[in-house]
């Protein structure tokens, strides 16, 4: 079992379009035990993602949860994996010769120019000075850390250098997120404006790929990688996200980190367990879709329409946004058309990569040597 955990609801900075609700609860190590054992149950590995707010407010409690979960590997021999994702902020030396020694991969929050813009201390002040310095120590310990941005309506037009900007820092594994928060202002102007953004993120991962210059963008490797798997993209994703619930810092876990903290959708706590009945009445509730999912050509290919849904007065419904369809109908034909020219090209990188079963394996071996 893969489990989030939310450790803290309390942040360093504010993020102008974040989404998760901030307040002063704080996972215990007791909880952090607790979802340690559940995790193991009935799992050959169990995979830990540190998560909040900003994890590394508590740094003590990581540490001690990952000493924990060493302890029972010792003894019984079950692998952990674990991950987290942070503003960076607090990364320094000793953390990250902790998360060396117990391979804890990280994910690195920067919007890169927009930073100062939308990631800003409490006082109004940039975060962008602060996190120069952390970068080059970052991929000093973890070259295969992974570089994360968001985008929404007040950055769009800077999505493009904001890659690029990543890219020069020295990542090699970028990820485009999308504010797909109801209440984001997205209008056709900012769409169009998205489009050639994009348009120019495949070029460049079309530019970088010829040059054999490895290059990893979740917006086009991922839909690439969904024309490969067919069908059975969507069966990997959904079984995925039924293998990965939450756990809020009170110990109680919920379907999804979309539904923290929403009563509805919880489905047990650390304590007593997942309630696997309620589990997968949910779960089958999200393989609902809506009529028009159900005419679309890309229909397999959509990380929207299943699995995403709200609580209504009526009951749950499928809930996928004008702007989500709108986004996966765009990114689309864009990522096929890099995939193409790069394919027609015979392009030895872009076929070992999508194409040898074994390139994961081989390319972390090479990120770490």
């Amino acid at each position: 079992m893969q489990l989030t955990l939310h450790v803290t609801n309390q942040c360093n900075i504010r993020c102008k379009y974040c989404f998760v609700p901030r307040g002063p609860e704080r996972m215990t190590l007791d909880v952090a035990k607790a979802a340690v054992k559940l995790g193991m149950k009935d799992a050959k590995s169990t995979g830990l993602l540190f998560y909040g707010g900003e994890p590394l407010l508590e740094r003590q409690l990581i540490y001690d949860t990952v000493d924990f979960s060493q302890a029972i590997k010792k003894e019984t021999g079950h692998t952990f994996y674990y991950k987290m994702t942070t503003n960076g902020v607090l990364l320094d030396e000793e953390f990250l010769k902790f998360c060396k020694k117990v391979n804890l991969t990280i994910g690195f929050s920067h919007d890169g120019p927009m930073q100062d813009e939308c990631r800003i201390f409490p006082d109004g002040e940039g975060t962008a000075t602060i996190l120069q310095e952390k970068i080059p120590l970052l991929l000093k310990y973890q070259p295969y850390a992974v570089g994360m941005s968001v985008v929404d309506p007040s950055t769009v037009h800077n999505a493009s250098k904001i890659v690029k900007f990543l890219y020069r820092q020295g990542f090699k594994y970028i990820t485009i997120n999308m504010n797909y928060d109801p209440a984001a202002p997205w209008s056709k102007e900012h769409l169009a404006v998205l489009q050639s953004e994009y348009e120019k993120i495949a070029a460049l991962y079309v530019r970088l790929t010829t040059a054999e210059e490895k290059i990893y963008i979740s917006a086009i490797d991922v839909k690439i990688l969904s024309h490969l798997k067919g069908e059975k993209y969507h069966t990997d994703r959904k079984q995925m996200s039924k293998n990965q619930p939450s756990v809020a810092p009170d110990g109680k876990i919920y379907l999804g980190s979309r539904h923290l903290n929403e009563e509805y959708f919880q489905i047990g706590d650390v304590f007593n367990g997942v309630d696997t009945e309620r589990q997968n009445y949910l779960f089958d509730k999200g393989d609902e879709i809506t009529p028009q999912c159900r005419e679309c050509a890309i229909l397999s290919r959509c990380n929207y329409a299943y699995g995403n849904m709200r609580l209504t007065e009526e009951g749950i419904v499928p809930d996928i946004t004008g702007f989500q369809c709108t986004h996966e109908q765009m990114i689309t034909p864009i990522a096929d058309h890099a995939a193409e020219e790069l394919f027609k090209q015979k392009n030895a990188m872009f076929i070992h990569k999508h194409y040898n079963e074994m390139y994961p394996v081989m390319s972390l071996i090479d990120d770490m040597n």
